[in-house]
């Protein structure tokens, strides 16, 4: 299970956003997740993240949980880290303690220099792995494999929303460590209870 990070008043408002905004349920029509798997329980967090009171309270939340460890830059493969990582970098600025940000491609680009990793990465950078929604954990970890064969050392590994289907054990098993905001547990507590039919 993965470390959850403390609550502050910035992450019970992000919280807030998350469910009204970026959650949702079914209990007849199943979501398909990117795993593959089928679930009544989908979370689109780019309703959040890309939003401007969204961006600023990942930016305060995510910034916190990593500032101690001093990482030279954070991101994760596109396109769902990608928000995250820009807005704790700029607050990162803004709270004089400047962190950068990177993007990990899916796959390395077919002309140019063909780089899959885009970012000002120093040898040896330290860096923190960001993803919006981990289920098993498959995409992240495609993105450490990549950051790792460029040499570079992965601290940790932060996510808004852990759905506890695999990720931080596969994490684990990869020796990374994970620390999640929420996870799919405290949406499905607040959520109302499934619709039963009514008799005929």
């Amino acid at each position: 299970m993965a470390m959850l990070i403390p609550p502050t008043p910035f992450k019970a408002r992000l919280f807030d956003l998350l469910y009204t905004r970026a959650f949702r349920l079914s209990d007849t029509t199943p979501f398909r997740l990117a795993s593959g798997k089928e679930s009544r329980y989908y979370i689109d967090c780019r309703e959040v993240s890309l939003d401007p009171e969204g961006a600023f309270l990942i930016g305060e939340v995510v910034f916190e949980a990593i500032r101690e460890l001093r990482p030279d830059s954070i991101g994760g493969m596109t396109l769902g880290a990608d928000p995250i990582a820009t807005a704790a970098s700029l607050t990162s600025f803004l709270k004089q303690q400047p962190i950068g940000a990177f993007i990990v491609r899916k796959e390395p680009k077919d002309h140019g220099r063909g780089r899959q990793v885009e970012g000002m990465l120093r040898p040896g950078a330290r860096l923190v792995v960001v993803d919006d929604v981990v289920t098993t954990g498959g995409s992240t970890l495609r993105a450490v494999a990549a950051l790792r064969k460029e040499g570079y050392s992965v601290l940790k590994v932060i996510a808004l929303i852990d759905r506890e289907e695999g990720g931080a054990a596969a994490f684990a098993a990869a020796g990374l460590s994970f620390e999640s905001l929420f996870t799919l547990d405290d949406f499905i507590r607040r959520a109302p209870p499934p619709s039963t039919p009514t008799p005929s």
